[in-house]
């Protein structure tokens, strides 16, 4: 007996009773009684009346607890599970029903699961197939007072949910896990009890209206009702005056709650909560249930969005529930607030959830952070099975009931580039929309890779291009795309740079707000030390793997420079998707691919942060938010790279989405690398008003005081305040030729000649020419790898489309003497375009480990090819100077003469002594291109 009530006292720690909640809960979370049915027998053996043999923790899953089977697999498609099982596994637990709970409606709650089967005893009561939100069932005849065991039966096999590669549960990130996560309990209510409240905001008329469902098992006439609001700001608490209601029952009851005061506004600046508790009652017989909710509108405004009236931009980030340590999303808030808080860190201020929708946590802590969030349905592919779509919809209305009172959840798409059956997909999402018109509806995240239009109950269209313009650079709405959806990648790797692009021409084809879908996905070497920071559920088998192929190639000792010169390119890379959206005029936002990795489908390591959120320090945050902010100033210039003939012409133009107006001044200023100020200035009176952009002034420098190469920095600033942002330009003195010398002999083709010259002790500086390296070199590619090398050359063989060069950058040592004369950071910087574009990369791998190129182009982590962009060796008594640049067929460009010029005098100095020894042999077999 002792013991009885020792476990009737540990169920009921999870009860709780207030003047807000009449309800009891009996917390089943603990151990629970397990068995993997791999057979598929336990039905038929019914091992829901059988004590089963081993055990697990609950929550949790299979993984957490080492169940299943050992995984051997070192797929580099993804991260590796230690253990994996997809299938039926059983789980048992023993439950004291007390004498209070009969006669009561009691539901049990499983807030993430499964395909799920729920036996109480000996009786199956119910099934469920959702995996966005909670599965619930009503176990009332079942919970006579007494002992009793319930049974689930849990199964992730994948032919049981065939919505295509989803973030709900693809080993891609989050895993297909096995278990139940988060809350799991029985509640108990009276048998008449609130079923169902949802609140929707007025913040014109300055009120909420109130649905209100109720099951009336008793048999009332009519209920007394009260609505109790607290308000939460700041951490202050303040309860507002009860409003008392008698009304006849019927299944939904309309209320409404109009505030004494204006309410209080939600947005991502200020994050007024308010919680809103329904007491019924009859006589003695009570029954509540509370939500919280936010005093906002979220709407469309033209071809942008509007927060309560003022227009917003979404600055926006992926989420596909890459959680290496467990395998799955946090399903509390604090570890959600720490997430969002590290995004907001970076100036994000909007999440999408790729085809999959969070748990409630993430709801109530982007409440509280201010994060607009982008839900989805877990689809992605062709909707041609009426079943599936009926799913969809199932899992839809589920969402809407469970997370639509929250003022973050503001937008709903049917999930991820569906390409075809569109209209089955528009049938249930007229019926979400009218269930419930809270959240603004689109019919995809980039349906048909952005090639079909959008339908009439499309609120916004997110693409990578609009559809009515062809496969054109015109029609794009990022800078970059794979080979295989663009020629050569779109627009950062055709187009000369500059600040001027946008996408206005994309805006004026639709009458909607245009979000940019997964921009960037620019591909960053990896830290090899990074691996051991996987000690959870998930190891980096595959980063193992391309170590060991890093190490093969005999550059081990480079991951860190590697990752360093590509990441600071990556984040330059980002820095002109995000400012290119933000100067588009009526743009709605973009949405980043991405802050982290993404540690799947091949291993897309696209991220200025890792897996875990850490930053790489490839750029500060500070730096990151001076082009992804509320306010973000912004320099327009044509090009980055001019002679001191020239003048420096920009337009000041700020983005202003901020909750305020600017009356201050601006400051600007022009420095060299030295700190030396060339000009400055400051604009007065500033008038910049919020919801768009204002041109507030231009720039016009006369650049003739530039008598050297110099790299200048423009900083433009608003005292007093965050809002700042910094740009490169390159100045270089006007040559009328290149200064050579008769000792250095200049060919473009490795011949018996040049064997000759080497051998005579004399200075050569080859061009190799294209068409004679071609087997043996990588065309010149600008910015870093689009996502994955392996995973998009694949697709482009598939469709018969180029294939992407791959690189990943520039290493350079800038204080190598060839630089004296052409300033360069250790990384790819905006000058370099011309000359990479005019480049093949020779393949080096057969020269010594200790062998580095002066400018090494990185290769992917697949390949690991050392690359040589300009390289030296001294070869007999000669010494060679490689550059695979054309620079000889572009001297136009000022950036490129200088190069060459750079190179020659380089060349001319006693600097010019390369250390590593080739034979003739060897120089020759390097340039086999058979």
């Amino acid at each position: 007996m002792k013991n009885i009530y020792l476990f009737m006292f540990i169920l009921f720690i999870g009860c709780n009773t207030s003047k807000e909640n009449y309800r009891k809960h009996i917390n089943l979370q603990g151990q629970w009684q397990f068995a993997l049915d791999t057979s598929n027998i336990g039905i038929h053996e019914k091992w829901f009346l059988l004590d089963l043999k081993d055990s697990i923790n609950l929550p949790g899953t299979t993984d957490l607890s080492q169940k299943g089977f050992k995984n051997t697999d070192t797929t580099t498609m993804h991260l590796n599970r230690l253990y994996k099982y997809e299938g039926i596994a059983w789980y048992r637990k023993k439950v004291i029903i007390p004498e209070t709970f009969k006669d009561k409606n009691i539901q049990l709650i499983i807030e993430r699961s499964k395909s799920s089967k729920v036996w109480i005893d000996s009786i199956l009561v119910g099934e469920s197939q959702l995996l966005q939100s909670s599965q619930k069932f009503d176990v009332s005849t079942y919970l006579a007072p007494g002992d009793h065991y319930i049974t689930f039966q849990i199964n992730n096999d994948l032919k049981l949910t065939p919505y295509g590669n989803v973030h709900i549960y693809s080993d891609d990130t989050q895993t297909n896990w096995n278990g139940i996560l988060g809350k799991l309990y029985l509640e108990v209510s009276p048998k008449t009890f609130i079923s169902n409240l949802q609140v929707f905001p007025n913040i014109e008329q300055n009120k909420i209206d109130i649905e209100l469902e109720i099951e009336n098992q008793l048999n009332f006439k009519n209920l007394h009702i009260d609505l109790i609001i607290e308000k939460t700001i700041n951490g202050k608490k303040t309860t507002l005056k009860t409003k008392k209601i008698v009304k006849p029952y019927e299944p939904k009851i309309n209320l409404e709650y109009k505030f004494n005061e204006a309410a209080a506004l939600w947005d991502e600046n200020e994050q007024p909560i308010y919680r809103l508790s329904t007491v019924i009652s009859n006589g003695t017989i009570k029954d509540s249930k509370s939500v919280n909710f936010g005093m906002r509108t979220f709407s469309v405004n033209g071809t942008q969005f509007s927060i309560n009236g003022r227009k917003t931009f979404l600055r926006g980030k992926h989420d596909a529930a890459v959680f290496p340590l467990t395998g799955y999303p946090p399903m509390n808030v604090e570890d959600w607030i720490r997430i969002y808080k590290i995004a907001k860190n970076y100036g994000i201020n909007h999440y999408r959830f790729h085809t999959y929708c969070p748990p409630e946590a993430a709801f109530e802590a982007a409440d509280q952070e201010g994060i607009y969030l982008q839900v989805e349905l877990p689809f992605w592919g062709g909707m041609e099975s009426d079943t599936i779509a009926q799913k969809m919809k199932n899992e839809g209305i589920a969402m809407l009931k469970a997370y639509a009172n929250h003022p973050s959840f503001v937008m709903f798409s049917p999930g991820n580039e569906i390409w075809s059956g569109h209209e089955k997909v528009e049938k249930y999402m007229l019926q979400l929309k009218a269930y419930d018109n809270r959240p603004l509806y689109t019919m995809g995240s980039n349906n048909n890779i952005g090639y079909v239009a959008p339908r009439k109950y499309s609120d916004f269209f997110v693409g990578a291009r609009v559809p009515n313009q062809g496969n054109t650079s015109i029609a794009h709405t990022r800078l970059t795309h794979a080979f295989a959806d663009a020629e050569n990648g779109g627009i950062l790797n055709t187009q000369v740079p500059s600040t001027e692009i946008n996408f206005e021409l994309p805006v004026s084809t639709l009458n909607m707000p245009i979000i940019s879908h997964e921009i960037g996905q620019y591909q960053i070497f990896p830290n090899y030390n990074e691996i051991t920071k996987y000690t959870g559920v998930l190891r980096a088998w595959n980063l193992e793997v391309f170590k060991n192929r890093l190490k093969k190639a005999g550059m081990i000792k480079m991951d860190s420079a590697f990752q360093q010169a590509s990441g600071v390119w990556s984040a330059l890379c980002y820095k002109a998707e995000m400012e290119a959206a933000l100067r588009t005029k009526g743009f709605g936002g973009f949405q980043l691919l991405d802050l982290q990795d993404f540690p799947g489908q091949g291993t897309a390591l696209v991220g200025i942060l890792d897996a875990f959120m850490d930053s790489k320090n490839v750029v500060t945050p500070e730096i990151w938010k001076q082009s992804c902010n509320d306010l973000v100033i912004l320099l327009e210039f044509p090009k980055y790279c001019y002679t001191n003939t020239e003048n420096f012409q920009a337009k000041i133009v700020v983005a202003n989405y901020s909750n305020k107006a600017i009356t201050n001044i601006l400051n600007w200023e022009i420095k060299k690398q030295d700190g030396t100020l060339v000009k400055q200035g400051t604009i007065s009176d500033l008038k910049i008003t919020n919801g768009g952009l204002s041109q507030i002034g231009e720039l016009n420098v006369n650049l003739s005081s530039i008598n050297n190469p110099e790299k200048l920095t423009v900083n433009v600033a608003i005292p007093n305040s965050e809002y700042a942002n910094t740009y490169p330009i390159w100045v270089y003195p006007t040559t009328a030729t290149i200064e050579t010398t008769k000792d250095i002999f200049v060919a473009e083709k490795l011949n018996n000649e040049v064997i000759n010259r080497l051998q005579n002790g004399e200075k050569v500086l080859l061009f190799p020419q294209t068409k004679d390296v071609d087997k043996i070199s990588f065309s010149g590619h600008f910015p870093p790898e689009f996502w994955n090398y392996g995973m998009f050359k694949g697709i482009s063989e598939w469709v018969e489309k180029p294939i992407s060069p791959g690189t990943l950058g520039l290493l350079t040592n800038p204080k190598h003497a060839l630089f004296k004369n052409f300033p360069t950071e250790f990384h790819t910087n905006w000058q370099w375009f011309s000359i990479v574009k005019a480049s093949n990369s020779l393949i080096l791998d057969n020269t010594a480990n200790d062998y580095y190129p002066i400018v090494q182009v990185i290769d992917n982590l697949e390949r690991n090819h050392k690359l040589g962009l300009i390289f030296e060796f001294k070869v007999s008594n000669g010494k060679l100077l490689v550059c695979m640049s054309q620079l000889k067929k572009i001297l136009d460009k000022p950036e490129a003469a200088q190069l060459y010029q750079s190179i020659i005098s380089y060349m001319n100095s006693n600097d010019f002594n390369p250390s590593n020894h080739l034979t003739s042999e060897k120089l020759t077999a390097l340039f086999n291109n058979n």
